[in-house]
């Protein structure tokens, strides 16, 4: 009887399937130019453009369904709430209340750590980066 993707059980084929994208993103990490700068160095460069106000500090999505979502719940009282969830899952401080803009960004950060805690952690290194850039600057 062949392997079919009929006859395998559901998890096992997510988990296969989790399994090759790590490999992807690691074949991805290999083949970069060993000259060309990491994405921590991106990230560090891009804190220095946002203190010299270069970039902008907000991000713009378009989404009329989360927007409908985001508006319904802050309407209905209940964006703190989900905010308090979202910062409990992400080990932050407690807020006495969130805007949708801060929700929006634990969301982000939440879906990022469950899907690719990598990308979290270039994050965090790339602030430190820039934050020892800062501390060795005369």
């Amino acid at each position: 009887m062949s392997d079919t993707t009929d006859d395998r059980d559901p998890e096992e084929l997510l988990e296969q399937s989790k399994e090759q994208k790590r490999h992807r993103s690691e074949s991805q990490q290999q083949r970069d130019e060993p000259d060309e700068p990491s994405l921590e160095e991106h990230i560090a460069d891009v804190y220095e453009e946002l203190d010299a106000g270069e970039v902008p500090t907000n991000l713009t999505m378009r989404d009329r369904n989360l927007a409908a979502l985001i508006r319904g719940l802050d309407e209905a009282g209940q964006l703190d709430d989900v905010g308090s969830d979202l910062r409990e899952h992400l080990d932050r401080d407690a807020a006495d209340s969130e805007s949708r803009g801060s929700v929006l960004g634990l969301l982000v950060r939440a879906g990022l750590d469950e899907v690719r805690p990598d990308l979290i952690e270039a994050g965090e290194a790339g602030y430190e980066t820039f934050t020892e850039r800062q501390e060795t600057q005369f």
